[in-house]
């Protein structure tokens, strides 16, 4: 027999050891897709590291083949000069999420913080093994999102249509993804979803208009040119509210684009729309003075 044969199932489950127990610095997967001017952040994770429990971390800027010194757990001199305003404002912070995880955070994330950012972990491992570092895009786009929203008819009879028009335009961007909801304000209760259309063609009905779109009581106008617009078909009483229109920007996320991240939001008032019902009888009463003769 042969005496290596023997050996090298246990030196192939040493190395399937080495490699599972090896560090790992994991970033989210990018592009990192957000409008300019909101709070964002970007989560860093360190795991099956040796050391002490409570890890350390550094950001960084991508530059070429030159990073920028952005901000530590550690080190409070680790900041480059020309970002050190930013950082002294609280603009650009990092929080602590626990022994092996961080946030880098944006209190007001600029255009010009487009770019490639790196994680990194001081090690703490006996022996190097596995990545001390990650890397993620963030990119910014501006805000340009446009909602402008109308009514046909302001009043309609009941059995008519009401005609629900929304235009919604942002400017040209190949990560971005729109979607439309119509909703409708009874009085004084909470706003009501309806039909919502997007980000990915899809349509979604709220639960009290679920048998009317079945029904055929509910049709999309999808004429393109950002045009989206919803009849609503044979005209009921309870139709009778405030309209809004809520344009929402999205992009893809996550393992293969398979998870949807909401960006944006604006929403904007249609209006009111008064249903006459019809069909009803009325029964008017007079009153006159009544003589009794005694």
């Amino acid at each position: 027999m042969d005496k290596g044969a023997g050996l090298r199932p246990v030196i192939l489950f040493i190395a399937l050891v080495w490699f599972c127990e090896a560090r790992v610095v994991k970033v989210p997967v990018g592009p990192l897709v957000h409008v300019e001017g909101q709070a964002i952040s970007i989560r860093c994770d360190v795991s099956d590291y040796e050391g002490v429990r409570d890890q350390e971390f550094d950001w960084s800027l991508v530059h070429g083949d030159k990073l920028l010194p952005l901000i530590s757990t550690f080190e409070s001199d680790f900041v480059d000069p020309s970002m050190r305003d930013r950082v002294n404002s609280g603009d650009i912070s990092y929080s602590k999420l626990g022994d092996a995880a961080v946030e880098l955070k944006f209190k007001k994330v600029r255009a010009t913080d487009s770019g490639v950012y790196r994680c990194s972990t001081p090690s703490t491992d006996s022996v190097s093994k596995g990545n001390y570092h990650d890397d993620v895009e963030l990119k910014v786009i501006g805000d340009s999102l446009k909602v402008a929203p109308a009514i046909s008819k302001s009043a309609v009879a009941e059995g008519e249509s009401v005609d629900l028009q929304c235009t919604a335009t942002r400017g040209f961007t190949e990560h971005t993804f729109l979607s439309v909801t119509w909703s409708i304000r009874k009085g004084s209760s909470p706003l009501e979803e309806i039909l919502t259309f997007g980000p990915d063609d899809k349509i979604k009905v709220g639960g009290n208009y679920t048998q009317r779109y079945t029904d055929g009581g509910l049709l999309l106008d999808l004429r393109g040119g950002g045009f989206y617009g919803l009849i609503l078909k044979r005209a009921k009483p309870s139709d009778q509210g405030e309209y809004v229109c809520t344009a929402q920007e999205w992009v893809r996320q996550g393992e293969e684009g398979k998870n949807w991240r909401k960006i944006l939001e604006k929403s904007e008032e249609m209006g009111k729309v008064v249903v006459t019902p019809t069909g009803e009888s009325h029964l008017i009463l007079f009153s006159a003075p009544c003589y009794v003769s005694l």
